[in-house]
Order: C-alpha cells, then sequence, then structure tokens
C-alpha cells in the first residue's frame, strides 16, 4: 500500500503546548530543577511535525516519518513548571520529505525557532531494514 500526500499543503500548521518537567532540563548548570535542555525542545519541536503528519496526511499505522534534519536555535531559558508554545508550519514538500519551519514559545518570550526534515517511512519496511544491519553489526563485533 502507499501513501497518498495530496492533502499535505505547504502552509499547514500545528500547534500544541506542553509543561516543561525535571525530566526535561539540564543537570547540569546547578543543583535541583534546571532549565529546559536544548535536546528536550527539539524533541518536542519534531514530536509537533511528526504528529502534524500523522493527523494530517498519514494517519495509516503502518506509515510514519523520522527526522533527517535539524537546525534549530535556543534563544532563552525556560523553567519547570512553565508552559511551552509549539508551532510546526510545512514550508515544502517532495516526495516523502517534509520541511518545517519550527517555533517555541513560553508566556513570556520565543525561546527556540528553527527548520526540521522529515521524511516519511513504511515502518514494516523500515524495521526489516533495521534489523538486517543490526544483524550485520552483530555478525561484524563476534
Amino acid at each position: 500500500m502507499s501513501i497518498d500526500l495530496s492533502k499535505l499543503k505547504a502552509g499547514a500548521v500545528k500547534e500544541r503546548s506542553i509543561t516543561v518537567d525535571k525530566n526535561q532540563t539540564t543537570s547540569f548548570l546547578w543543583e535541583g530543577e534546571n532549565v529546559l535542555s536544548t535536546p528536550s525542545m527539539i524533541l518536542e519541536m519534531e514530536e509537533t511535525c511528526r504528529l502534524l503528519l500523522k493527523e494530517q496526511a498519514i494517519p495509516q499505522a503502518e506509515w510514519d516519518s523520522v527526522g533527517t534534519i535539524v537546525d534549530v536555535k535556543h534563544l532563552a531559558a525556560t523553567p519547570v513548571g512553565a508552559k511551552v508554545f509549539l508551532k510546526a508550519r510545512v514550508t515544502s514538500i517532495d516526495g516523502r520529505r517534509v520541511m518545517f519551519d519550527v517555533e517555541a514559545h513560553d508566556e513570556l518570550e520565543k525561546i527556540g525557532e528553527g527548520r526540521h526534515e522529515r521524511f516519511i517511512i513504511n515502518v514494516p519496511k523500515f524495521r526489516a531494514k533495521f534489523e538486517e544491519k543490526q544483524k550485520q553489526l552483530e555478525m561484524k563485533n563476534i
């Protein structure tokens, strides 16, 4: 089965919000709860893009997407307990490659912005290819 991406258009938007929890923070600045880490912010931006694709273009369980490019600036610190508002907007579609503009704000300011690319995959085919690579690596390390 193939997918039909004709419903997905440049300009499509997904917005969501999260509350920063202690598992999303840095641990090296000072003792106790810290600030939202850059990897956690990027993870939430990526998930917003993924959800946009799942909701608007690929609802089938055997299709999903993986991140292939991340180009993000982390602009400001956000504490545990703060709300973060995430927005993803499709900027281009090239076959199964989809490019997004992403941004994140807390209740006071923009905390992150950038670009993200995702590639739409067939999960069973992706998994089979991954498992074959895993076997090759295991054989190499024996």
